[in-house]
């Protein structure tokens, strides 16, 4: 065999080239000693964030919107629906058409014409009070023919009265003709009097009431005529629901429920279609115990959606519950050791620009007074909080 030379190893010998080393060295260096520790810096960072998420105070609301629950008027045959669910209604869109069944509307019906019947034939109250004024001045007329009749006899008793005077004085008359005859003087005296007395008061009562004496005066009365035509418009509405009677929508909105169909009896204020909005108005979110923070009304809050993509704005409350109440929707959390779930509940109002489903499940924050800003600005939050 061949021995090969190694080498000289003098000083004066160049330095070998490196050696090479393929990728997958390369990779498991940085495998090694790299991604261990941004891993864990990772996770640590992962970690501060949502224990600051769950810490920050969140309490569970729940968004809330208009329902509208549109019922019977009276006893009455679901005759015809015009609506199905999950339809989208305008205000004053009929809904359904219903058969009244009160076998007293024919009898009301026929009382109410007899009424304006009446009130037709009747005079008005103008013309009653001209008739009553033309009965008083008849009155007063009257009185005053029984003045001037009472002054004639009162003539007449003065003058015999003046005749047996100088008679008695010859003993012509007796004295009981004497004493009749000055009673009658007295007494038609005290009646013209009194008469005299009741014509004035009469007259001057008289001079009042003259206005009431002209039946189409400024004054006189409140015009009948148009009320009797709202009643005969009134009675002849009445006649045609008799017949049928529609019942439209109070709001705008989405048919959620629709609790009976046609064909069936209804009883009075039985419900028969439920409206929702679809849109919220307000927010009721649950403070359970301990309370974080003593709620007030006008605090800053910010609330955060559970979309995919959460969304942040900030608001207030408007109200706080008097006392803790049970939480019966979709937020509530029973656990083992009670019986039911209850908490002190906040509304909250949702500014114009915000949509929020009715039913939607959010987390509210309050804010300190530094926090606030202005109502309804919407932001993307980096998390949903988790409820406490």
């Amino acid at each position: 065999m061949t021995k090969e030379r190694q080498p000289d190893s003098g000083k004066d010998s160049p330095p070998l080239p490196p050696i090479p080393a393929p990728p997958s060295i390369l990779w498991r260096t940085i495998r090694m000693n790299w991604v261990p520790p941004v891993v864990f810096l990772a996770s640590v960072a992962f970690v501060f964030i949502q224990w600051r998420s769950l810490t920050g105070g969140a309490i569970p609301g729940i968004a809330e919107g208009i329902r509208s629950v549109v019922t019977a008027p009276q006893v009455s045959l679901l005759h015809e629906l015009k609506v199905v669910p999950y339809q989208w209604v305008e205000s004053g869109q009929p809904l359904a058409t219903l058969m009244p069944i009160d076998p007293r509307m024919d009898l009301d019906i026929l009382q109410s014409e007899l009424q304006l019947a009446r009130l037709r034939m009747e005079p008005s109250l103008a013309e009653r009070n001209a008739i009553d004024y033309e009965r008083l001045r008849i009155e007063c007329l009257r009185l005053k023919q029984e003045v001037a009749m009472a002054e004639v006899n009162l003539q007449r008793a003065e003058s015999a009265l003046k005749r047996n005077v100088a008679l008695r004085s010859d003993n012509l008359v007796s004295e009981d003709e004497y004493d009749l005859n000055l009673r009658d003087r007295d007494l038609y005296q005290v009646e013209v009097k009194e008469k005299r007395d009741a014509v004035a008061d009469v007259e001057k009562r008289l001079e009042q009431l003259r206005v009431l004496a002209d039946p189409e005066g400024p004054n006189s009365h409140l015009p009948t005529q148009p009320f009797l035509d709202r009643l005969g418009e009134a009675i002849h509405g009445a006649q045609v629901r008799k017949e049928s009677m529609l019942v439209v929508a109070p709001i705008s909105g989405m048919v959620q429920y629709i609790n009976r169909q046609p064909g069936e009896y209804l009883t009075e204020g039985e419900p028969l279609v439920t409206i929702v909005s679809p849109k919220s108005e307000r927010i009721v979110a649950y403070l359970r115990q301990p309370y974080s923070r003593e709620p007030e009304v006008g605090m800053s809050v910010k609330v955060r959606t559970r979309d995919r993509s959460p969304r942040a704005f900030v608001s207030h409350i408007t109200h706080v519950g008097a006392q803790l109440e049970p939480i019966t929707n979709s937020i509530a959390m029973v656990r083992p050791d009670i019986l039911v779930d209850v908490g002190l509940p906040v509304v909250i109002e949702v500014p114009p620009a915000v949509h929020l489903r009715p039913g939607e499940a959010v987390d509210v924050v309050l804010l300190p007074s530094r926090s606030a800003s202005p109502s309804g600005a919407l932001s993307r939050a980096p998390a949903p909080a988790e409820q406490p």
